[in-house]
């Protein structure tokens, strides 16, 4: 793996406007979003079992239609994007609502920063080139014990991602507004 521009253990990459290009940290990100790429899905099936990703109970047949991007360290599957397009009743709109899985030995690298910042791009042209599917914008939960401390701010000014409300076991739910939404 390339050496990234952001030691490890940073917590900031400058994401907005433009993201790293994922080279830079040694991956390639393949789009899957609406694709229904054979390879890829195979790929992230294997992914989700290897490191036991999905929760008891989902199909993995049915998330895999749900990727956004898949990034590659040469042939390797170190991570992966989904979103499910919702009704997200407290913000009254439909909004992208978002995953991210980092293979362990790619995690601290600010790798899910990088393909977060990505799957937004893709999924905000998306959603411009559909405006009839209504989509607003990405929501995610974050889970990572690490975004539970009151250190990190409510919205990082080199992202677009603000925190908007708490789910009941205390984890962070932020939101990334595109550009063309409107509520």
């Amino acid at each position: 793996m390339a050496d990234p521009q952001i030691p490890r253990g940073e917590t900031r990459l400058p994401i907005y406007p433009e993201p790293p290009a994922p080279a830079e940290f040694g991956i390639d990100l393949r789009l899957g979003w609406n694709r229904g790429d054979a390879a890829i899905a195979a790929d992230v099936k294997a992914f989700w079992e290897q490191f036991n990703f999905l929760p008891r109970g989902v199909d993995p047949d049915h998330r895999v239609k749900e990727v956004v991007l898949a990034g590659y360290a040469g042939n390797r599957l170190v991570a992966v994007s989904t979103a499910a397009i919702e009704q997200v009743g407290f913000l009254r709109c439909k909004m992208a609502v978002y995953r991210c899985a980092i293979a362990p030995d790619f995690r601290g690298q600010m790798m899910s920063m990088l393909v977060t910042a990505h799957s937004l791009k893709a999924l905000e042209a998306w959603s411009r080139a559909h405006p009839d599917e209504g989509v607003m914008g990405m929501l995610a939960v974050l889970e990572n014990e690490t975004y539970k401390k009151k250190t990190h701010p409510h919205r990082a000014p080199e992202t677009k991602l603000s925190l908007v409300a708490f789910n009941p076991q205390g984890q962070k739910i932020v939101v990334a507004w595109f550009d063309h939404a409107r509520v």
